[in-house]
């Protein structure tokens, strides 16, 4: 049986990963790029949030922070590819405090090469493994 906390959470990551998805075959341009980011931003975090409602549900005592939960997605093979998660998050920092035209170029060209990829690859591994 589903946690409640874990679906309402998952919920969430999977709505705002909906909400990604639309932007990516709109051509960049400067309003695009900003709403990409905004996007990335809040889809991080959802999906961290999950990733910490499955551990959670399953027991696991974790601190509820990104910096704690995915080295534990990691150990729990939720995400398979530890360093592209923990440049993600740094990208997710990085946007966070300010704002820099070349930074914000980078950021999305990460977002559309790798970004969706690993929020996807972790939507399935939560959805697959979601009644352990």
């Amino acid at each position: 049986m589903t946690d409640a906390r874990f679906a309402l959470a998952l919920a969430q990551f999977d709505k705002a990963l909906a909400r990604l998805h639309e932007l990516l075959p709109l051509d960049e341009t400067p309003i695009v790029r900003d709403a990409l980011i905004q996007r990335f931003e809040f889809t991080f975090e959802t999906a961290w949030k999950a990733v910490y409602r499955w551990l959670r549900a399953r027991g696991a005592n974790v601190a509820e922070e990104a910096f704690a939960v995915l080295p534990r997605a990691f150990a729990n093979g939720l995400v398979t590819d530890e360093g592209a998660w923990s440049q993600m998050r740094r990208m997710r920092n990085l946007t966070s405090h300010t704002y820099h035209e070349p930074l914000a170029v980078e950021v999305a060209a990460f977002v559309r090469a790798d970004g969706v990829r690993l929020f996807d690859a972790l939507r399935a591994a939560l959805q697959a493994r979601a009644d352990e």
